[in-house]
């Protein structure tokens, strides 16, 4: 059925070195690959629809390729496909359709979607594949900007119904690029905003909000314009190529993260391919995450430290976890059921979490999740 919606990406072997990514792939020319021997699927979509003065990144799928199959390989363990590209359909809603059937379906066969964009219009389809298979989807979307008040992607997110949408962590937007109507909103919903500026003192930070990520998506434009020019709308101010490798590899690392999709890469403006090659590289980044995976969820595991803090008065304990296996830390919510008996819920957060809480103050990231599990 996959090669319904998809045509095939043909390469050209003899360009790289036998220890490169190339000759691990396996690739869609005549035949879609086995997918029982797939972790991850790279598909591109050849859709620039809805990307404002940006539509020339319909071309960005193959630019990518092109710089991310020579890169070398760090393992043998790789089981990765390309499945080749989507053509735009008729309309975008077409597009739309076709990217949201091919998703869900490797979704159901548990390997991990990259997608090559494309307008960043395109997340809708990869939010709606999770309907059948998602009751509380944790977005990230690292963008230096978003409208909730427009029929934007995001709004649509928002709005979609059946509901499965617990939390939307927007992750290094710059304060002159959004309206307080859109920031008021995201308040509102008891979702989550977090600056440029506060990400790039500490990136750091950023680490458990993907660790609690099903669906992450990454539009170009978060990157520097001096690190990242393929962008018809770049900016002067955004996050660092390394820092964006490092988004990537906490994305790839993530037990949670199904999907990961690259949006806005306009080969039109891109001087020496540079930030197609830097593309190539957070792809790599999210790979190795991935084969890095530590699979150290306190559900699943006993090897945990646990840590109770007291809180202030009238207010509820506050319970962490530290993995000996990685030093990562959690902690538990809690939430009454509809019949009034306790449950908790955990989330993963960092040590000035714990620090916070041992002073007896509330951590934002507790209030947050608190609120929203208990409206």
């Amino acid at each position: 059925m996959l090669n319904e919606f998809l045509s095939p990406y043909l390469p050209n072997h003899d360009l790289w070195k036998e220890t490169s990514l190339g000759h691990l792939t396996c690739f869609y020319e005549t035949e879609i690959p086995d997918l029982a021997e797939t972790d991850i699927a790279i598909i591109g979509i050849n859709d620039g629809r809805h990307s404002e003065g940006n539509e020339g990144c319909k071309n960005a799928p193959d630019a990518i390729r092109e710089t991310f199959y020579p890169l070398i390989r760090q393992n043998t363990r790789l089981r990765i496909s390309d499945l080749g590209n989507i053509q735009a359909g008729d309309t975008f809603e077409d597009s739309l359709a076709a990217l949201k059937t091919v998703v869900e379906i490797l979704l159901k066969e548990n390997i991990i979607p990259v997608i090559f964009g494309g307008t960043n219009e395109l997340a809708l389809a990869q939010y709606t594949a999770y309907e059948r298979i998602c009751k509380n989807l944790e977005y990230v979307c690292i963008t230096p900007e978003f409208d909730l008040k427009h029929e934007t992607y995001l709004r649509k997110i928002c709005t979609h119904q059946p509901n499965y949408l617990f939390n939307i962590n927007v992750a290094g937007y710059q304060s002159y690029l959004v309206e307080d109507d859109s920031l008021g909103a995201m308040g509102k919903l008891y979702f989550e905003a977090n600056r440029l500026g506060s990400l790039k003192k500490n990136i750091n930070e950023a680490e458990p909000m993907l660790r609690n990520a099903d669906m992450v998506t990454f539009n170009m434009a978060a990157i520097k314009q001096a690190d990242a020019p393929a962008h018809a709308n770049g900016n002067p101010s955004g996050f660092t190529g390394e820092e964006a490798c490092q988004l990537a590899w906490y994305s790839g690392v993530s037990d949670k993260v199904k999907t990961f999709g690259l949006y806005e890469l306009n080969p039109d403006f891109d001087n020496y391919r540079q930030t197609a090659k830097l593309a190539a590289q957070m792809v790599w980044y999210f790979v190795d995450g991935y084969y890095n995976r530590k699979s150290d969820n306190p559900v699943m595991h006993q090897e945990f430290l646990k840590y109770r803090c007291t809180l202030g008065e009238g207010q509820p304990d506050a319970v962490f976890y530290k993995s000996k296996l990685s030093d990562r830390w959690w902690m538990e919510v809690p939430y009454p059921d509809q019949n009034g008996s306790d449950h908790s819920l955990l989330i993963p957060c960092n040590y000035n979490d714990y620090l916070t809480a041992s002073k007896g103050e509330m951590p934002d990231r507790f209030w947050r999740s608190f609120q929203k599990i208990n409206l």
